[in-house]
């Protein structure tokens, strides 16, 4: 009777050992998947920039991501962080919006579109200056725990402009 059990036992945490590798495998595919799409996506919004009076002219262009963000306990949040070279950016809120209008164009010219209706697809999270890099992370809007994400980025930024103007 002990064996049995012991079998029984054995085999759930088989069984369940192999659902988490195969849940690991896919959340590493969509992240690459993820990775790719969004770099293109940036990429050519940083292309269309190269020839305005924009804030973001960049020699180096194609840009990979250099971090992603973590999972979330069992969430798997597709945001991306990129550094470019150039000039120091002057005014971060209007460099994020004119990246932001500009990555809506290019994912509207590949056919991207988002998981949510009424969501863009990529969102710029965030943009700072280090030293003499620019950087901005993008989130890839395709599962419900980036959108989630971004709205408490977003709500988190809002409430620390709030408590600035006061």
């Amino acid at each position: 009777m002990l064996i049995i059990v012991l079998l029984v036992v054995l085999i759930l945490a088989l069984l369940y050992a192999r659902r988490v590798w195969h849940r690991r495998h896919a959340m590493n595919n969509m992240r690459q998947y993820t990775s790719r799409v969004t770099a293109q996506v940036v990429n050519a919004a940083l292309g269309q920039l190269q020839d305005g009076t924009t804030q973001w002219h960049e020699a180096h262009l194609p840009l990979t991501p250099i971090a992603h963000t973590r999972d979330w306990g069992q969430k798997a949040i597709m945001v991306y962080e990129f550094a470019a070279t150039g000039e120091s950016l002057n005014n971060t809120g209007k460099a994020k919006a004119e990246l932001q209008a500009a990555i809506d164009q290019a994912a509207h010219k590949m056919g991207i579109v988002s998981a949510a209706v009424g969501l863009s697809p990529f969102a710029v999270v965030d943009v700072w200056q280090r030293a003499q890099e620019k950087h901005f992370s993008v989130a890839f809007q395709i599962n419900q725990s980036t959108i989630e994400y971004v709205q408490d980025i977003t709500r988190a930024a809002e409430e620390d402009a709030l408590k600035e103007k006061k």
